[in-house]
């Protein structure tokens, strides 16, 4: 019989939502398993990305299995900036059976209602970040990069019969290294940075500059998002918080930044993808992880945020950040770059990519439910 608990937010209440997911993928080859510690604090810890507004974890069981999740909630900033009654959700996963998925989408339906929602959209995670946006719905052919979601194919016959349609897409690009334009890059930069008076330089990232250095982007991202951006302006400790979970688990010697005189114009993120040693050792570092950290040779990185303060749009500072990460990424070996999500919305930066010779790869699907 199936039955749906909505679970307590301890380490307790979470432990079963958390390994769903590693049985049903534990066949699938290009599934990566998430890192456990940072998995637990994403989804209970202090700066989780839920915490901005009502929330909900549902479990579903088959009488003792458990079959299907979902987390439902509000992000308040979002619908106090909008002016909109929306909700989302996230972390769905579900067994091949649509009576599963149906339950804990009932379940998130209900309890999106009483919160005097009129529409659902996702999955996907508030938050200023696109680490997780939609679906995979194109690409299912290889393994996931890290942070981004990964499901079978049959999650989208699941939305689509419930009633949900289509609301955004976001492309995932790869460029491979090997390709990259480097000799029309180099002028282009040369030229842009004399002309438009900017600078490109990697991030400082020593202990005693992080606060200020996550100052500048919180308020440099906050300045460059549109009034209506769906985005959530970054905090300060947001950024804080990403950066220390990038120190902990990644290199953070890829993120450059531009600057005009002193003021920050232009931020991009990268970071080396630990995927494939992720799947080698089953998402967990400890206690021998790290042994196979040290040793394992990374050959691929995704960027996963570009954003340029408004009045330097057009002035190809984005260029002159991609070269700027593209000459460190040579000196470490690595390969090619997956650069996602780019919102589909977001013409100018697809034109970009496939100038620089990256392809488009890979799309994530949100969806959208009137309730």
């Amino acid at each position: 019989m199936i039955h749906v608990e909505t679970l307590q937010k301890t380490p307790e209440g979470v432990r079963a939502f958390l390994a769903l997911p590693r049985r049903l993928y534990r066949k699938d080859p290009y599934w990566v398993p998430p890192m456990k510690r940072m998995e637990f604090h994403h989804l209970v810890g202090v700066h989780n990305p839920w915490r901005n507004g009502p929330h909900a974890l549902f479990l579903a069981y088959d009488d003792e299995r458990p079959v299907a999740r979902v987390l439902a909630g509000v992000d308040e900033r979002v619908n106090e900036r909008l002016q909109q009654k929306r909700g989302y959700i996230a972390l769905f996963e579900s067994e091949n059976n649509m009576e599963y998925a149906r339950a804990v989408l009932d379940a998130a339906v209900h309890f999106l209602k009483v919160q005097g929602m009129t529409i659902i959209i996702g999955p996907n995670e508030p938050g200023f970040d696109d680490y997780t946006e939609g679906l995979l719905y194109e690409g299912f052919d290889s393994l996931n990069s890290l942070f981004n979601p990964y499901n079978p194919p049959y999650y989208h016959q699941f939305f689509t019969e419930y009633g949900f349609e289509k609301y955004r897409d976001h492309r995932a690009y790869l460029l491979k290294m090997s390709e990259f334009p480097v000799d029309s890059y180099q002028k282009l930069s040369d030229m842009a940075q004399k002309r438009f008076g900017f600078r490109v330089e990697y991030a400082d990232i020593r202990p005693d500059n992080r606060e200020a250095l996550a100052r500048d982007v919180a308020n440099m991202i906050a300045k460059a998002l549109p009034p209506d951006s769906e985005v959530t302006p970054p905090t300060i400790d947001d950024i804080m918080y990403e950066l220390k979970a990038l120190l902990r688990y990644t290199k953070a010697d890829l993120p450059v930044i531009a600057y005009a005189g002193g003021r920050m114009v232009g931020v991009a993120v990268a970071f080396s993808d630990y995927s494939r040693l992720l799947k080698m050792i089953n998402g967990r570092l400890f206690p021998f992880g790290w042994v196979t950290r040290i040793f394992h040779k990374i050959r691929s990185a995704r960027c996963s945020m570009v954003f340029v303060a408004p009045d330097f749009h057009n002035k190809a500072v984005n260029a002159a950040m991609i070269l700027k990460m593209y000459q460190r990424a040579k000196q470490l070996g690595i390969q090619a770059f997956e650069l996602s999500a780019i919102d589909e919305t977001n013409l100018q930066s697809a034109i970009s990519l496939e100038r620089a010779g990256a392809r488009h790869y890979r799309t994530y699907r949100q969806y959208q439910l009137k309730i």
